[in-house]
């Protein structure tokens, strides 16, 4: 009788895709293609390492193992090791562990009735490695989610947080591509906060969508409860010092000749922002690209808005209507062989439904006209034994001319500050910038830049009244440099003559000596003023300077062990605006973290007070090759620049 079975003993191969497995022995079925395989060893999904008593082949995708163990670690040094009594695997599934245990070094340091771990060669539902740590706000933390695989166009992350000392968080992230132009990513959070007795919530949605190859389609929602959850628990440094919320959503539509739009946008300050805010509900714009007018050398090109502008802020929640036309004309060419002249002019034609302290509608009109020269451009070449470079010095200079306000200047004085578009001060301004470069032929690359740019203000210059005048303009010194791969430094000054000290002052280092276990990252932003930039781009400055420096320190303590400080530091408070300690172990198969960081915490009380106060949180995360991430990471306080 033939029963289409069969056995095979010695060095037996099983190949499918997803698996390479080696036995002592075989026994199959021809007819279903199932089978056993005893005292086997090999590969499965990506890039683990199976050890097993028994493989059972139980469908054509499927396996159950006996007294199996699972690694990505090579096979003759296993640093970590899942072991399990029995493991169900289904390739483009899940390992699924009874009785599992982690070891270390053979030293059991985790056990469970059940776990599992991906044997996936595409997207699979399931539960994801948990993290976990701990903050003096929130206290000991453990973040667990939900992978949901919907279909090939769409999956979802389901979030269970539990915090001890604040309670629970519930959130679900939801992606989507149902086509090749259309995508979109929706994100919500909701917690009832023991701390501050109230839900905080977050909701995040964008969606970006290709109507037609000309027509495009872009919504963003942003909304959050009275006290920010992502300013409490978010890991971005943007989105923890945030000042707005933003939600918008645009049509635009293009051409070879124009650029149409369709906007709408809402911003809210978040917490205590004092910042007037203006909604625009909606704007409609036009942008002509840039063209020669009618086959000359003359470029002509502009744009044209409508918008309605709302803040709940201004008297009677009224709103404010603008109509925008900008038409620009430019005509660059080159005299002789060395000098590029670039003369433009653009125009302003403006419409206000309201002016300021009440006044009715009001419109206005004026230009702006100037001339740029370039050159000429001068270099010279510079060899030595081990490099050539080449240095090049190229002169600039722009005038730029506002007419004063006797053209419509009640007007143009009484507009109300929305924009850049709403400032139509007088100006007649000279500006020498010269521009020096450094290229190195080793390197095959710019190794130095730096511009040095002075202007001279006539208007200033001529006022007749009996106040201190002052022409001269910021000195602006603008550096980039890496003259070696291990070493780069960046600044940019603005040098107030009349004062002899910088107003603003930008630093970059980036030091990691060829060869050395040593690493240097520092950022030093200096303001002799405190700025302030509302939701509507106006800037008001306060006599209290900013001066913070963050810097990073690394050293690789062995072939396996590093370890990161860094730190944000307020020197005119004298404080610590945050501070982070990492060591790192990194091995071929597995990685750890511990982390410990501080950072300020503005609470935002139910009486409106407010309270300063640090929050403190440490953080353990274990990478095991192949399966994931366990455990929590901060976000750097600064990116390491070499």
């Amino acid at each position: 009788m033939n029963t289409h079975e069969g056995l095979m003993d010695g060095d037996v191969s099983f190949k499918m895709p997803g698996a390479d497995l080696k036995a002592q022995m075989m026994e199959f079925n021809l007819n279903n293609g199932l089978g056993t395989l005893t005292d086997v060893k090999g590969t499965i999904g990506d890039g683990l390492s199976i050890s097993a008593q028994k493989v059972e082949r139980t469908g054509e995708r499927s396996f159950s193992i006996s007294d199996g163990a699972i690694t990505s670690c090579p096979p003759d040094y296993q640093e970590w090791v899942f072991k399990a009594k029995s493991l169900d695997v289904t390739m483009g599934g899940l390992a699924s562990f009874r009785d599992v245990s982690l070891r270390f070094y053979d030293v059991p340091v985790f056990y469970s009735p059940y776990w599992f771990a991906p044997a996936v060669t595409e997207r699979t539902s399931g539960l994801l490695l948990p993290g976990a740590g701990y903050s003096s706000t929130s206290g000991a933390f453990m973040n667990n989610s939900y992978y949901w695989a919907i279909s090939g166009q769409d999956d979802a992350t389901l979030y269970f947080d539990v915090m001890s000392l604040r309670g629970t968080h519930e959130g679900v992230e939801y992606r989507y591509v149902p086509a090749e132009r259309t995508h979109g990513q929706m994100k919500a959070d909701y917690m009832k906060d023991a701390l501050y007795g109230e839900a905080l919530w977050s909701v995040k949605y964008n969606h970006s969508q290709q109507l037609s190859d000309h027509l495009d389609a872009l919504a963003n929602l942003d909304m959050e409860s009275r006290v920010s959850y992502t300013k409490e628990f978010s890991t971005d440094n943007f989105m923890k010092t945030r000042l707005y919320t933003d939600s918008n959503a645009t049509l635009t539509s293009r051409s070879d000749a124009w650029y149409l739009s369709l906007t709408g946008r809402d911003q809210t300050g978040i917490e205590e922002t004092p910042t007037e805010i203006f909604s625009r509900k909606p704007e409609m714009g036009a942008t002509m690209l840039p063209r020669s007018f009618l086959n000359t050398p003359v470029v002509v090109n502009g744009d044209a808005a409508v918008t309605s502008f709302f803040s709940s802020r201004l008297a009677g929640d009224q709103n404010l209507d603008r109509a925008v036309f900008h038409p620009v004309v430019s005509s660059p060419f080159t005299l002789g062989r060395f000098l590029n002249l670039y003369p433009w002019a653009n125009g302003y034609a403006l419409w206000y439904s309201n002016g300021q302290a009440g006044a009715g509608p009001i419109s206005t009109a004026y230009y702006s006209a100037g001339l740029g020269a370039e050159g000429p451009r001068m270099y010279r070449i510079y060899e030595s034994d081990s490099d050539s470079y080449k240095h090049t010095v190229t002169p600039q200079l722009d005038y730029s001319y506002v007419p004063g306000f006797e053209l419509n200047g009640v007007d143009r004085a009484n507009t109300v500050k929305l924009d850049a578009l709403d400032y139509s001060t007088p100006q007649s301004l000279l500006t020498f910038t010269l521009l020096n470069r450094v290229f190195s032929r080793k390197q095959d690359d710019e190794i130095f830049w730096a511009s040095l740019k002075q202007g001279y203000d006539f208007n200033e210059a001529r006022r007749t009244d009996a106040t201190a005048k002052f022409p001269y303009t910021d000195l602006q010194l603008d550096i980039k440099s890496k003259p070696a791969s291990w070493l780069l430094f960046n600044m940019d000054m603005t040098y107030n003559h009349y004062i002899s000290q910088p107003d603003t002052m930008v630093q970059e280092l980036g030091f990691a000596p060829s060869g050395s276990s040593f690493y240097l990252s520092y950022d030093r932003n200096y303001s002799r003023l405190q700025q302030t930039i509302a939701v509507n781009g106006l800037i008001t400055y306060s006599p209290t300077p900013t001066i913070f420096s963050t810097g990073m320190v690394g050293y690789r303590l062995s072939e396996r062990f590093s370890t990161e400080v860094s730190g944000i530091y307020d020197e005119y408070q004298h404080r610590y605006n945050g501070t982070l300690f990492l060591l790192k172990f990194q091995s071929c198969c597995w990685g750890a973290s511990l982390s410990a960081g501080t950072r300020p915490r503005t609470i935002s009380l139910p009486d409106g007070s407010l309270r300063q106060e640090s929050e403190t949180r440490f953080y353990v995360s274990i990478n095991l090759k192949g399966l994931g991430d366990i455990g929590e990471k901060p976000s750097p306080l600064i990116q390491r620049k070499l």
